[in-house]
């Protein structure tokens, strides 16, 4: 089955995998997508795979993470061959083709813009780090937020982007 073949706003066998780096998606936004069948979470970091579920236990924000596909900086130094190791681990576990456009970057920085776009993925950025909305507007994200208190509307663009 390829993700993109069928429509996530029909909520059926959708094959979508959504990426966040680092504490990218707050714990309300991480259950709603939990919420939408077949919508994945994982994580990309730079940060070695056991720093990054301390931080994600500490903040409470692991419930729906799948941490065993996810990539890390131990998996490669190379932060958009980290989008493809991500990829190939959830393809391994799901039985299902994650290809570029199924694939959502949630990220807050240029860095994270650019290992996204580098790999296919459709990036959605969140200006509540460091880079402002501009910085990452000029990195060329697809979308650009100020940050994540709207659920339904992050929840629509991840199930849009990954049709």
């Amino acid at each position: 089955m390829d993700g993109r073949q069928v429509s996530a706003e029909a909520q059926t066998d959708f094959g979508g995998l959504a990426l966040t780096q680092s504490v990218g998606v707050a714990a309300g936004d991480s259950a709603t997508l939990d919420q939408v069948p077949g919508i994945v979470q994982s994580v990309l970091t730079g940060n070695f795979k056991p720093v990054a579920i301390t931080k994600l236990v500490t903040f409470g924000l692991d419930a729906h993470v799948d941490f065993e596909i996810g990539a890390y900086g131990s998996d490669d130094s190379v932060r958009a061959n980290l989008v493809d190791i991500a990829r190939r681990r959830a393809a391994e576990k799901y039985h299902t083709t994650f290809d570029q456009r199924a694939t959502v970057l949630i990220g807050d920085t240029p860095s994270d813009i650019e290992a996204g776009r580098d790999a296919g993925a459709f990036v959605i950025a969140v200006a509540s780090g460091r880079s402002s909305m501009d910085e990452l507007r000029a990195a060329e994200a697809e979308v650009v937020v100020p940050d994540l208190t709207d659920t339904d509307g992050l929840l629509q663009l991840v199930v849009t982007a990954a049709q």
